[in-house]
């Protein structure tokens, strides 16, 4: 039994804590009788033990009726009915809330706990994750389900970490007005639900396969207070962005085999590789031109001319393996370009201008995860380089001319979200968002020319297909730069002609003609996808039929190869035995990774519904059949 108060794991037959002396009850979630151990239903009122009450219904209602609109009208349009999907669950609990509800009013605890209900319900949102349930003070969400994205568990665990931040503050408020701990802790875990149409009150039935949502809750009440743990299911498509502590294994009921268990501790200074083999690893092949014509174009800007290109490819095509050599062999040269990279977040259209700020941080030498004080520090220390010694006009007490012509600071400080004070703070004060964005404008056009006019500059954007409007808004008033310095655009994007950061490639046609490369990067060839895996498993005497098999499902995406090989391997169907890799089982019928999965249904729930059902039905099929045979069958449904 896990103590709420310590998380101590106390014998079943426990009735107080050996480690804190908290004494185990159980209160029925209505009308907070008291329950003996074990019980499954209220002996007052009948109310299931563990399950929704009127009020939690009232409440999720009240929290439904708040989604956005945007994800509001993506969950309807997910026509499910039964679908089986992989979800990543997340399961938030206040810690010891029987015992602080125990010595308060009802109507005072209701309220604390609405109160932090309406904070979680936007992070929640945020990441376009889904409330599924609420129990009392429990929260279970998903993400994948209705709606899925290719990196839900970065995305839950992202929510999590919001959660435990936000109620951090919540609870100073909840121990000044009424003299308690508020504490809350979190269990997250990756398997699969059967999920039902979500109604037009945005609630919707699921059926749990297996115990994905049962360990997700056990590693809820394992967690300490105010932390997020997280099964091996979920951590190993996190481990690249996200700090992890090993805590071992647990034994969780109903399983015969314990589960690893990690805690989360943050995210990482310097994010790993998301895609790509641990301990695998080939040369890029199939992309020799396109390296060629980007080394052409940096060769270009560091004789002093201006340039832009835009690398176009279907995920997994290896548009950012191209980036990388790029990067490298450029850096190999005698004269290599400053660089710089902003990278867009799979959620951040809605985050105002998230792509120019970590552009900035990386001109200016900082990570994603610096604190404000370092972050001050180095924009004081550009522009301070860039004014040629001179004092730095910070804006806070500065007698004088504090936002002088010419002076970025106090602009890309507000960006930066740097705090300000004095006359600077007021003036920015008095400025509209439009007058703002200008000269957010003039800062940045300031920012890029000094660099530029220093050493030529490269700046690669990654993920426009996910950019916010307003970053793409003044990045296409930047680009006529490259007709003033030695500077060179790159835009990185998948082929989403109907994203706001698409802008960005067709105003980059119209304004720079032919100073604009594209390059689109196709499927790679049978002789290239067999040279991937050679290299990947490093010698030609994998049997013929693996490598069929791999090279058939695959179809010519260097991302699919690589999950595909992963997965043979985690699951022992193809081992090394010495210097060669051997078949240990049949594998004709091996399932799609799951990161694949994610990829899949991201894509496939952004079609029209018709298309989605002619999917679903040509699925059912086969792989190939005649257009007159899904006619047929389409006809009949």
């Amino acid at each position: 039994m896990i103590c709420p108060r310590c998380a101590a794991d106390n014998p079943a037959a426990a009735k107080f804590c050996f480690n804190c002396g908290n004494a185990f009850g159980q209160r029925c979630a209505n009308c907070q009788s008291e329950l003996p151990a074990g019980a499954r239903f209220c002996m007052n009122c009948g109310q299931p033990v563990g399950a929704a009450t009127p009020a939690d219904d009232a409440r999720l209602t009240r929290l439904s009726a708040a989604t956005p609109a945007p994800l509001a009208h993506k969950m309807r349009a997910a026509h499910l009915a039964g679908e089986r999907k992989v979800v990543t669950i997340l399961f938030a609990d206040v810690v010891g809330s029987t015992a602080l509800a125990e010595h308060m009013d009802p109507e005072d605890w209701t309220a604390i706990m609405n109160r932090a209900f309406d904070l979680y319900s936007p992070i929640v949102y945020r990441y376009e994750g889904t409330i599924a349930r609420l129990m009392g003070d429990a929260l279970l969400v998903f993400f994948g389900a209705p709606v899925a994205h290719e990196d839900d568990p970065s995305r839950a665990v992202r929510a999590a970490l919001d959660m435990v931040a936000t109620t951090r503050e919540y609870a100073e408020r909840v121990r000044a007005e009424h003299g308690i701990e508020f504490a809350v802790r979190a269990g997250i875990n990756t398997g699969q639900v059967v999920v039902g149409d979500v109604g037009s009150d945005l609630k919707y039935e699921y059926t749990a396969m297996g115990d994905g949502i049962n360990l997700a809750a056990r590693l809820q009440s394992a967690a300490r207070p105010m932390t997020v743990l997280i099964s091996e299911h979920s951590q190993r498509f996190v481990a690249p962005i996200f700090d992890c502590s090993d805590l071992g294994v647990i034994e969780v009921k109903g399983r015969t085999e314990p589960v690893r268990v990690f805690e989360v501790r943050g995210l990482k200074a310097a994010p790993g590789r998301v895609r790509g083999l641990a301990g695998l690893e080939s040369p890029m092949v199939g992309r020799e031109g396109e390296l060629a014509t980007l080394l052409q174009l940096s060769a270009a800007v560091g004789s002093g001319l201006g340039r832009a290109v835009a690398v176009v490819g279907e995920p997994g095509l290896g548009k950012s393996r191209l980036i990388a050599e790029w990067h490298q062999a450029m850096g190999a040269s005698l004269a290599p370009l400053q660089w710089a990279e902003g990278h867009c977040l799979s959620y951040g259209q809605g985050l105002a201008y998230h792509l120019l700020i970590d552009l900035v941080r990386s001109l200016i030498g900082v990570t994603a995860a610096a604190g404000e004080a370092e972050v001050r520090a180095a924009l004081q220390a550009y522009i301070r380089e860039r004014s040629g010694g001179a004092v730095l006009r910070q804006a806070q007490g500065a007698p004088a001319n504090p936002m002088g012509v010419g002076d970025p600071y106090p602009y890309l400080a507000h960006l930066l979200s740097v705090p300000l004070e004095g006359a600077a703070q007021e003036r920015i004060k008095m400025l509209d968002p439009q007058a703002l964005q200008a000269q957010y404008l003039i800062a940045l056009r300031d920012l890029l020319q000094g660099l530029a006019g220093r050493q030529p500059l490269a700046l690669v954007l990654d993920d426009i297909h996910w950019a916010d409007p307003s970053s793409t808004d003044l990045l296409i008033k930047l680009l006529p730069l490259t007709a003033e310095c030695p500077l060179l655009f790159c835009f990185i994007t998948r082929p989403d002609r109907d994203a706001p950061g698409w802008r960005l490639v067709t105003a980059a046609r119209e304004s720079l003609g032919a100073s604009l490369t594209e390059l689109n990067l196709h499927p790679l060839s049978e002789a290239d996808s067999n040279r991937l895996v050679s290299n990947l498993l490093e010698i030609e005497s994998l049997p013929e039929n693996v490598r069929s098999i791999i090279l058939r499902k695959a179809e010519g995406n260097p991302f699919f190869v690589e999950e595909l090989i992963r997965m043979l391997i985690d699951h022992g169907a193809i081992v090394r035995k010495g210097e060669a890799w051997v078949a240990e089982k049949e594998i004709e019928t091996v399932d799609i990774p799951d990161n694949l999965q994610g990829l899949l249904l991201a894509r496939i729930d952004r079609l029209p519904e018709d298309v989605k059902r002619t999917l679903r039905v040509a699925s059912v099929i086969g792989r190939q059949f005649s257009v007159k045979v899904l006619e047929k069958v389409l006809a009949m449904q």
